[in-house]
């Protein structure tokens, strides 16, 4: 019987050295494939970075070409003042001819009984709001409407919190 204990238990303190390798190999796994996907997610927000600069110069020689109109001069003092006085002139007549008609819509529309949620969709409607928006977008550019954006791809793949 002894003999029999002896035997079993030298079979299985043979396979103590097997199950702690086959234990230590598992952690090893486990953290080899943590540092792997570690690496995965780090690659992933440099590419989106890259791609991030990569915009910012994009815009930055789009408003250089933008404004390039107005980088040179043409040897001609009334040329060159001319030059920079068309388009804000241009601006301010078309301002004031809208605020002349928006005056008439209002003055009409208080006179034929409108009330305010009327007169404010007769004078304030799509048109309206697109002209006004393409003017600000030339004369102060289109970094107000793309505040909060300017790092889209690196905030896309930034684990949430």
């Amino acid at each position: 019987m002894i003999t029999g204990i002896v035997a079993i238990l030298g079979a299985v303190t043979g396979f103590i050295p097997a199950i702690m390798q086959y234990l230590t190999q598992k952690a090893n796994n486990a953290q080899q494939l943590a540092l792997a996907q570690l690496q995965l997610e780090a690659a992933k927000i440099s590419g989106a970075l890259q791609i991030d600069v990569a915009r910012a110069q994009a815009d930055i020689k789009d408003a250089e070409f933008v404004h390039s109109f107005a980088s040179g001069t043409s040897g001609n003092r009334f040329v060159d003042a001319l030059s920079v006085f068309v388009r804000p002139y241009i601006t301010l007549v078309f301002f004031h001819f809208w605020l002349l008609i928006e005056g008439a819509l209002f003055i009409y529309g208080v006179n034929s009984g409108y009330d305010l949620g009327q007169l404010a969709k007769l004078i304030w409607d799509d048109n309206t709001a697109a002209s006004f928006a393409a003017i600000l977008g030339f004369w102060f550019g289109t970094r107000m409407m793309t505040r909060g954006t300017e790092m889209a791809a690196t905030l896309s793949v930034l684990p949430k919190k």
